[in-house]
């Protein structure tokens, strides 16, 4: 019971960052996955893990179909691919959406690059097309790396150092725009402060979104769970402004953070998305289910 109140009391500090290390002072560090669009949640893990306790990314790059890479320092989200466990090949990004694209050793991908993951391992997968997006990012060397290298010269190999993209599917990408999680979530977040500055405590709880192409023009839909701040309550007539405003409002931060967006929606007579506010805890329904 003592612990029990003890963990209730740290969690009631809502605005104290440092929550892990208070509860569990013997922990050394934090590890998940930070790189591609999680990034995007990095600040509020952050938070919780205060300035005394380190958080790196995810040792190791892993799938249910294999074991791919490990990491390569942990001041990055950068991972070194394990030729040993698979043979890697790799579809340049602008032929993914191709049904036989050529494909790429790993001796042939160059930093700044991405490129969608093709492996063949040793329990039956052939040309296995993985679905992740990389981006070489550059490769292991002397001069600047953060990996520890031998201190007798050796002759080092051409060893890529990657970073995970995204996951294919996941891109809002009707015409090419490739309007990412982050774009999504710093748009909507941007308009939420706006609402705070002009007296409504509204925050997001969490959204999803999705390309609809059944429609024409075709249009984004986004699905939004809003809540009220801590010890406030949004009242009939804010939650009016809300519903009448969310979708210009969200569009025009959108084609401000990207530039392709606004092209797009000029061009190619991108329809206005379709923002569509979900009653409170229907996310949480979703993960309870799944």
């Amino acid at each position: 019971m003592e612990r029990a109140q003890h963990i209730r009391n740290e969690c009631l500090k809502k605005h104290v960052p440092g929550l892990l290390h208070r509860l569990w002072p013997t922990l050394l560090y934090v590890s998940t996955a930070i790189g591609s669009t999680f990034h995007m949640y990095k600040a509020d893990i952050q938070f919780y893990c205060g300035e005394r306790l380190p958080l790196i990314n995810s040792p190791a790059y892993g799938a249910s179909e294999g074991f791919f890479g490990v990491i390569a320092s942990i001041h990055t989200d950068e991972y070194f691919l394990l030729p040993t466990h698979a043979f890697f090949e790799f579809i340049k990004e602008e032929d993914i959406q191709q049904t036989q694209p050529k494909t790429l050793l790993i001796s042939e991908i160059e930093p700044g690059h991405r490129y969608e993951l093709v492996c063949t391992t040793d329990v039956g997968l052939v040309r296995y097309r993985m679905g992740d997006v990389i981006i070489c990012t550059r490769f292991l060397c002397r001069a600047d790396d953060l990996v520890a290298l031998p201190e007798e010269p050796v002759e080092i190999p051409r060893v890529p150092l990657i970073s995970l993209a995204y996951r294919v599917g996941t891109l809002l990408d009707i015409f090419g725009e490739k309007t990412n999680e982050q774009h999504v979530m710093n748009a909507i977040q941007q308009t939420i402060r706006q609402w705070r500055e002009q007296g409504i405590p509204v925050d997001f709880c969490e959204f999803a979104s999705y390309p609809r192409l059944d429609v024409f023009p075709a249009k984004y839909v986004i699905f939004l769970e809003l809540i009220a701040d801590q010890g406030h309550k949004i009242d009939t007539q804010q939650f009016q402004v809300l519903k009448n405003t969310i979708d210009a409002e969200v569009e025009e931060q959108l084609c401000k953070l990207t530039i392709s967006q606004l092209n797009y929606i000029s061009l190619y007579d991108l329809s206005s998305g379709s923002l569509l506010l979900v009653y409170v805890n229907s996310f949480y329904f979703i993960l309870y289910l799944l």
